[in-house]
Formats: structure tokens, sequence, C-alpha cells
């Protein structure tokens, strides 16, 4: 095989970032193996070309089976909610484990805003959820210091993915007629990246890795604002498409789930800050939101699929 080119062990492959990334691998010319706790929801990536493995990351034999010959992992940090003691210890199994297999180049997937962690307004108040921000800190850690030949961090800020089923009729419900209610402030600006995004970066770190290795990169295409976002995309679907900005008491109020709206506090009081402009030294192109609210127009919008 090319050394550029990777038998890649894809972690989390049914999810959002995990099935971008094995179709971008694929379409690249990396053999793809999928780890999955769901293979009847695989298909796809049966269709794709990729080979399905069912397993789960607590499940040590499994993990070690998947890892079997393969050169690099994909890895998205899999949470069950309330349960982050979990997702580390998974995380820190896997990475020793592809360690011990010869894996030559380990991707792992984390998000913006991880390091110092202490200059987060109201942090140590127990008004942000901390242990998730702990929690991908420390598996951000364990993979530096893992031993790996060679490692790459993307740290994606907001998905526009989260824009579509299946996440939007949670985040987003009111989008399925015509509105964006959010806590979000009308001025503030949210940085956004796509999963193809994040999955071409992946590539690049494979087939690139003396520019890669090593390397933690926050990831961001652009920054609009929410009411930027619903013209897009009432532009894209031709569709009149508005955004309402509450405060977090009156989303909350609302209806809109608790969680949610303490993200999108966060977004207004602490947000991401990537550095969109530096990332085209990495020659990877990024996806604005215009395009894509234009490719995946049919989706925006629905309620499921």
């Amino acid at each position: 095989m090319d050394d550029r080119r990777h038998s890649v062990l894809v972690v989390g492959a049914t999810g959002t970032q995990g099935s971008a990334a094995a179709r971008g691998l694929l379409r690249r010319g990396h053999r793809v193996r999928a780890l999955t706790r769901e293979p009847a929801r695989a298909r796809h990536l049966t269709e794709w070309g990729a080979e399905v493995a069912a397993g789960d990351l607590g499940d040590a034999a499994a993990v070690e089976a998947a890892l079997d010959g393969v050169t690099a992992v994909f890895a998205v940090p899999l949470r069950d909610p309330g349960d982050d003691g979990a997702e580390l210890a998974n995380a820190t199994f896997l990475i020793e484990a592809a360690r011990r297999s010869g894996v030559r180049h380990f991707v792992q997937t984390s998000v913006a805003g991880t390091g110092d962690l202490s200059r987060m307004p109201r942090w140590g108040t127990g008004h942000w959820n901390e242990a998730y921000w702990e929690t991908k800190h420390r598996i951000e850690e364990a993979v530096r210091d893992g031993g790996l030949p060679a490692y790459t961090i993307l740290k994606p800020s907001f998905l526009m993915e989260n824009l579509l089923p299946p996440k939007a009729p949670l985040m987003f419900p009111e989008l399925a007629r015509g509105e964006i209610v959010t806590a979000v402030g009308r001025h503030v600006r949210v940085q956004m990246i796509s999963a193809d995004d994040i999955a071409a970066f992946a590539a690049a770190a494979l087939e690139r890795p003396g520019r890669f290795s090593g390397q933690s990169i926050e990831l961001a295409a652009e920054a609009p604002t929410m009411h930027e976002v619903a013209a897009t995309i009432g532009a894209a679907t031709k569709r009149t498409v508005r955004a309402v900005s509450l405060t977090p008491s009156q989303a909350v109020a609302a209806g809109r789930p608790p969680a949610v709206v303490r993200g999108e506090e966060w977004l207004n009081e602490v947000g991401y800050h990537a550095p969109i402009d530096a990332l085209a030294s990495y020659g990877v192109a990024l996806t604005g939101f215009r395009q894509w609210a234009r490719t995946h127009r049919s989706r925006l919008g629905q309620t499921g699929g």
C-alpha cells in the first residue's frame, strides 16, 4: 500500500463526524473499518465500501480485534450523558490499545475551547457542564501522552449538521415551521464547521503527517449570527426563515431543553475562537455556510431522516 494510504479504524462511525470521516477517507483511497455499537445503522457504510465491525469501546476484546491490521485511527468521543468517567476510560483504553497494536497515526476529535478552562466566566460555579469540558481536555492530554508515533487532535466548533436531522428536531424544532428560536444573542457570531471539513482535515493529517503530527487544531469555516443563518437557509430553501432571539429564561419557559439553552448561553458569554484565517496554512479547503446550506437544502427543516 502507498505509505500515504491507510487502513483506518473509524470509531463512532454511524454518527455525524464518523460517517463523514468514513465517506471522505474511502473517497481518497483509504480503507475503512467502522467500529459501531449499532451495526444495523451501518448499512450505508457497507454500501460505501467500509468493513463494519460490531463493538463497544467498553468491550476490550472487540476493540483489540477491530484494531488488528489497521494503521490509523479516527476517534470520535462516545459519550453517554451523565457518564463522563466512562468516556475518559474508554478513550484512554483505545489510545493504549492503538499504541500496542502498532497504529502509526491517531486522529482524535475533541471540541474547540478546551485548554485553559478557568478563563471561562463563571468557571467553578457549576453553571457550565464542567465535567464535559474537563473530560474532553483530559482525553486530549491522554492522546498527547500516549506514546503514539503520530497524532493529530481536531477541535471543531459548532457543527453545521446540528441544523439537520437528527439533531435539529431537538436543538431547532421550530425550523420546520420557518423559525430558528434560540437564546443566542442577536449580534453574537457563532463559529461553525461542517463534518465534511473535519473529515478533510483528518485525511490531510494522515496523508501529510509531517505537517499535521503533534498538532491540535481548532476548526471553523466562518462565524455567522443566527439571523444570518436564518437568512441563508431561507435563500437556499426558497422559504421564509427568521431567527428569534430569547433570553435564557424566556427560552426555558418556551420549552427549550435547559441543556441546549445552557449551551447557547455559553456561545453568548464564551464562544469559539478558532483562528479561521490561519487555517488556510494547512491547505484544506473550507466550506462556507452558504455553500453548505445549498448542498443540504432538501433536508433543512425536515423533522426526521
